[in-house]
């Protein structure tokens, strides 16, 4: 891409008008704070980034949103899940405690600015969080304070395409017959309804229910002839169900978890059921907090575990067993009755749709069976864990065999096991963690961060996973998707310059011993980062960011007899500003430019600018969120992501690819005390293309329209 005069002309004025408010709000003293939602925006952006799923993101904000209505006592032990949540490093952690143990009990969360290695950016970050007040007792469980102080909520949300697509479109029964995936089963409506009762996080409960657009609700809308080839995999209602218990800190007993849950220990490597941000633009990131055992509050329907697990604590020991049985969707393949051979899976399919015949019938083909056990040791400085598992599949896994993926997992038994620690010493941490899977395969991660001074941490970790590792439940740091074929170093900065300067920064060297899909050579890369963040006041921050990473592809050159490995680049650079009008409007900018290179192919650029405005009136029960974005991209390997404000539980992250515009408005209403609306409605207008999308989700025309209403009763 080569960006057009009209774009060109816009930028003098884009950034002249950024310079401007830089100028007055340097001026300004007051503050509303939108730090934290900008680093959750950030964070999915990255995972965005790295997988063209569509996910729901849930579970990874669900502790931020419970913080946000009830937050932590400073003067508490509770300031842990903050250092969980790598909202504050173990070290601003250690010298809040030193502060305590020197003055006493916090006073007020101003004094925060007192402690060495708060700096304004963190306390920003964490202050909408936080509180300081008096120790109270621990509360014993009441029945009666249970269901006097529960809280209920239930979600219900409609969305859908207002354009028609090719899926939807009219077609005979008799011609559906002949080619049964031409068409989606269901009606064009995404509906999500979701029940969750909340008693101060130590006892939940809840029921997710979802049917994606496209999915069968009411089986009698299905023609005959569909029925009678879909059996009994067509049924009435929701396509998906995900229901919880969850109890914790009852007596000896530190969680319960019944229903769909999710497991998450150590670095990642040998247990981590759900999602992680993984490499993300903290450069401290690298070492994991693994949270034990949670409910799933997720609509990702092969992301979590199904049945029971519980952690007994017994001074500073920790038991965790854990059962679960879940049917997960798949291909198989029909068996050969000449060679007596049964039937196989040849992949997973992690999707969750199920709209067409073809969806509907790999539906749970596949019962999955996982059970195993934790144990660990733990003092305030040291943590070290034992974890054990195993994995049937009723049906055998036989992967079609190429050469790239010549070392995946092949038949019906997995077992994994691994050791994981952490040791805290003054301004110094060592992390790591190692697993073992049945073939004799090897996957481990060791790293340190220290405070080399004030303000200023450093981070390092070696991993190395083997090519023919395998776990189905690894997510551990890493460049690729999966925990395996892969080597690295990795070196992370953050540095307080002054009290609003800020630089994070790291460096990723990183190398895979074997093939790679469309990479027909063992590889290499590496991966530089670089953000300068700037507090200009208490109503106005920018940051400047930039990003190059290298990897290598195939040439794909048809005049090739060898399929060369070739390099590609792709630089990004990024200004961002948030700045406050008055206490009812909030502003952000964004200019963004991606740069793409492979060798042998001409550069391709994309472009993205944004300005969104927040509209939250301090004393009328409504909020206004409005954006209005121009893209501009040569092709889809310079494509650009921006994190888009939805309703609550909703997430929303396209890539932007072509040249046009999008605007999307969202108004939510206070309707009563207790009840909330959302509306939200967005379009993307496309300048270069008559259709768009692919398959049965093509629209004949430029214009895309999405509509979203959710409501909400708390009681």
């Amino acid at each position: 891409m080569t960006i057009n005069n009209a774009h060109m002309k816009s930028l003098p004025v884009f950034f002249f008008f950024l310079t401007w408010t830089v100028s007055v709000f340097a001026q300004q003293s007051d503050s509303l704070n939108i730090q934290l939602n900008e680093m959750i925006a950030n964070q999915i952006e990255s995972i965005s980034e790295s997988s063209d799923a569509v996910l729901d993101y849930s579970d990874l904000i669900e502790e931020y949103l419970f913080l946000a209505e009830n937050p932590i006592n400073l003067n508490s032990d509770e300031m842990n899940q903050l250092r969980n949540l790598n909202l504050i490093s173990e070290f601003q952690l250690e010298n809040l405690h030193n502060y305590i143990r020197q003055y006493g009990y916090l006073l007020s969360a101003f004094e925060l600015e007192a402690i060495e290695g708060f700096d304004a950016q963190t306390i920003a970050l964490i202050r909408p969080l936080v509180y300081a007040g008096e120790i109270k007792k621990k509360e014993v469980v009441k029945l009666s304070n249970v269901a006097r102080w529960g809280r209920h909520q239930v979600i219900s949300r409609f969305e859908r395409t207002l354009e028609q697509q090719e899926g939807y479109k009219n077609i005979e029964d008799s011609a559906l017959f002949i080619k049964p995936n031409s068409r989606y089963l269901g009606s064009p409506y995404k509906i999500y309804t979701r029940y969750t009762f909340n008693y101060r996080n130590r006892i939940r409960a809840g029921i997710t229910m979802d049917k994606d657009a496209g999915e069968v609700f009411f089986k009698n809308s299905v023609n005959d002839s569909i029925s009678r080839l879909a059996g009994n995999k067509l049924r009435n209602g929701f396509d998906f169900y995900s229901a919880h218990a969850y109890f914790a800190n009852v007596g000896p007993l530190k969680a319960v978890a019944l229903g769909d849950y999710h497991i998450a220990f150590g670095q990642g490597i040998t247990l981590w059921s759900g999602l992680s941000f993984g490499k993300s633009t903290d450069p401290n990131g690298v070492m994991k907090y693994g949270a034990g055992i949670k409910p799933n509050t997720s609509v990702n329907e092969i992301f979590f575990l199904r049945g029971a697990a519980a952690t007994y604590g017994w001074k500073n020991i920790e038991l965790t067993g854990f059962y679960s049985s879940k049917s997960i969707d798949a291909n198989i393949q029909a068996s050969d009755t000449i060679e007596q051979e049964e039937a196989f899976a040849s992949s997973f399919q992690e999707t969750g749709l199920h709209r067409t015949l073809n969806e509907l019938l790999k539906k749970g083909a596949v019962t999955q069976t996982v059970y195993g056990a934790r144990v660990s040791f733990r003092t305030k400085r040291f943590e070290a864990g034992i974890t054990v598992h195993e994995t049937n599949l009723d049906t055998k896994l036989s992967p079609d065999i190429d050469t790239y993926s010549k070392f995946r997992f092949s038949g019906n038994q997995l077992q994994n096991q691994g050791f994981d620690f952490r040791w805290v010493l003054p301004d110094l941490v060592f992390f790591g963690e190692l697993g073992r899977s049945d073939n004799g395969s090897f996957a481990g991660i060791a790293g340190l961060t220290t405070n080399l001074a004030s303000f200023v941490n450093f981070t390092l970790a070696y991993r190395n996973y083997d090519k023919s590792y395998h776990n189905f439940f690894s997510n551990a740091f890493s460049e690729s998707t999966g925990t395996n074929n892969e080597t690295g170093v990795f070196a992370g900065l953050t540095a307080g310059l002054s009290p609003r300067w800020k630089l994070s920064a790291y460096s990723d060297f990183f190398n895979f011993p074997w093939l790679r899909y469309q990479t027909d050579a063992p590889s290499y890369g590496h991966d530089y980062f670089a953000q300068l963040d700037h507090r200009i006041s208490r109503k106005a921050d920018v940051y400047f960011r930039f990003r190059t990473k290298q990897k290598m592809t195939n040439d794909d050159n048809p005049w090739n007899r060898i399929d060369y490995i070739v390099p590609y680049s792709k630089n990004t650079y990024r200004i961002h500003i948030n700045y406050v009008i008055s206490p009812s409007f909030i502003f952000k900018d964004r200019a963004e430019l991606i740069v793409y290179n492979q060798k042998n192919k001409p550069e391709s650029q994309g472009f993205i600018m944004y300005h969104d405005i927040l509209y939250r009136p301090e004393s009328k029960p409504f909020e206004i969120t409005l954006r209005y974005a121009i893209f501009d991209t040569d092709d889809y390997d310079s494509r650009v992501y921006a994190y888009e404000n939805d309703v609550l539980y909703a997430f929303s992250i396209p890539a932007f690819s072509g040249k046009g515009s999008r605007v999307y408005a969202m108004l939510r209403l206070k309707a009563h005390r207790s009840l909330d609306l959302w509306l939200r409605v967005s379009q993307t207008w496309y300048s270069d293309r008559k259709l768009i999308g692919s398959g049965l989700d093509v629209i004949d025309g430029n214009r895309k329209t999405d509509l979203k209403i959710q409501l909400r009763w708390k009681i």
